[in-house]
């Protein structure tokens, strides 16, 4: 399940970019993933409290940011990127695909395991000095070159699929209540999977008065991902229309972005009321080197 429909096939014109966003949870950081074009992938750094963007490096590549996580403080990130060409194929090294930490919004890898297939992969931090890598055992060895620094690291003797489990790990720890398990029926190639019924989640805020609803499908090899806002006393839900994600902020706003832009929102006698924080949709790749202090631990 790697691919989330956020716009419809067949539209023409201009593609906006995709977004998805991590937040620290014990600072006012957050990282947002900015995809497009399709093979590329930026990071930029997000000050929550003052609402400042600070633009990271480029990737050209994946990154599977759905098994992507941030350390508690936001300093570290890590997150599993694929590279696919005839050098990486070829290079038995690093591989073509590879669990990293850095520190964002930088890619350079200060610890890095080659992980040669896009199975799994990725990891979370359990808190600011463990780390849950979702690598089993026998690929859990760390690059000579790139060996983590006061971090105890525990592979994932169970490690399995893609996206998820380790997708739903994060939505659990995150607050993210699951109200209806998924029901799917595998029809095999070339139709694959259909939803027959999709798996609810819901995320209250912290005064308990409103609560974002995840509702996740999957028809073939395309999963959906819709949002709603739930008033949990007048008992209305409003959806936040062609919302990629949403989320509480750690000022407890909600955010979401949609079409390459962020917004915050509150929900005012059942009407979704908006405000755009940034409209990252101008960005273009760009050679940007780490600084020195993204370069060591």
């Amino acid at each position: 399940m790697q691919n989330v429909k956020v716009t419809q096939k067949g539209l023409k014109g201009p593609v906006p970019a995709r977004l998805f966003i991590l937040f620290a949870r014990k600072s006012s950081v957050a990282v947002i993933f900015r995809r497009g074009p399709s093979k590329w992938v930026q990071l930029i750094k997000w000050d929550t409290r003052k609402d400042t963007f600070e633009p990271g490096q480029w990737f050209h590549g994946r990154i599977y940011e759905r098994r992507c996580d941030l350390s508690p403080d936001g300093c570290l990130l890590i997150y599993f990127a694929q590279k696919i060409s005839k050098k990486t194929k070829a290079d038995r090294e690093y591989t073509y695909a590879w669990t990293a930490i850095s520190k964002p919004p930088y890619l350079t890898a200060l610890a890095l395991w080659p992980k040669g297939d896009c199975w799994h992969g990725g990891g979370l931090f359990k808190n600011g000095r463990t780390v849950l890598l979702n690598h089993k055992p026998g690929v859990a060895k760390p690059h000579p070159k790139h060996r983590p620094h006061r971090l105890l690291v525990l592979p994932n003797s169970n490690a399995h699929g893609e996206d998820d489990p380790i997708f739903s790990q994060r939505l659990v720890r995150d607050g993210w209540e699951l109200k209806q398990a998924w029901e799917i029926e595998n029809r095999g190639y070339p139709t694959m999977f259909r939803t027959i019924r999709p798996e609810i989640r819901e995320k209250e805020n912290s005064r308990h008065s409103q609560a974002i609803r995840l509702t996740r499908s999957i028809e073939q090899l395309d999963y959906t991902e819709e949002f709603e806002i739930r008033d949990t006393k007048r008992l209305s839900i409003v959806s936040i229309e062609g919302a990629s994600w949403a989320d509480w902020d750690q000022q407890d706003r909600l955010v979401f972005a949609r079409d390459g832009r962020v917004f915050w929102a509150t929900l005012e006698s059942g009407h979704l009321v908006k405000e755009q924080l940034i409209d990252l949709n101008p960005y273009k790749p760009t050679a940007r080197r780490a600084p020195e202090w993204a370069r060591k631990w």
